[in-house]
């Protein structure tokens, strides 16, 4: 009973942390500072972990779980940029070593430039790439610009685009010239 109790304890905890799976390759947004990578931990193993330049290991070297700063990687797929080896201590075995792609997702967000304006304009609707973003600044009404709600000046508009977890921005400078005023006619 005892090593029925035994096997099924170790089949539970087997199951909970095949729980958390990475699929290949994994995704990480454009100029990341921090990624965790892990693999089940075994206290009779030491890990060690190697990763693809520009990655850099921040933490954790060492144990069954890294953190990898991904900034200076620039967009694109990185073949076998993560690796991890195990050395059972006690038997001095070592493992097959697992690999990891890592692809480098960057969406690029454009609004284009309009303007200079005059306060009594009437709004203009922006247009940005890729659609589903979020305009916000003064002056922005839904996805529209309107030069009567933003006042003279200058204003900074800001688009923002989330997809797959990762979010991006751009901004643009948008003028809004005040309405010349005259005075009354006069006749002599």
């Amino acid at each position: 009973m005892k090593k029925l109790l035994t096997i099924i304890l170790s089949l539970t905890a087997y199951t909970a942390f095949s729980q958390f799976t990475t699929i290949n390759p994994d995704t990480v947004c454009y100029q990341t500072p921090g990624s965790i990578y892990q693999v089940t931990s075994n206290p009779t193993f030491v890990y060690n972990w190697t990763v693809a330049a520009p990655g850099v290991i921040i933490g954790g070297q060492g144990t069954s779980q890294i953190d990898v700063d991904w900034s200076a990687a620039a967009p694109g797929l990185i073949p076998n940029a993560v690796q991890v080896e195990a050395q059972n201590i006690i038997s001095g075995c070592l493992s097959l070593p697992t690999l990891l792609d890592v692809f480098i997702y960057d969406v690029t967000p454009t609004i284009l430039a309009v303007g200079p304006f005059c306060e009594t304009d009437p709004c203009v609707t922006l247009d940005v790439t890729p659609l589903g973003g979020v305009l916000s600044g003064t002056g922005i009404v839904g996805g529209d610009f309107c030069p009567n709600v933003a006042g003279n000046g200058a204003h900074t508009i800001t688009y923002t685009y989330t997809n797959g977890g990762c979010t991006f921005s751009t901004t643009v400078n948008i003028g809004v010239n005040t309405q010349p005023t005259l005075s009354p006619i006069q006749h002599n």
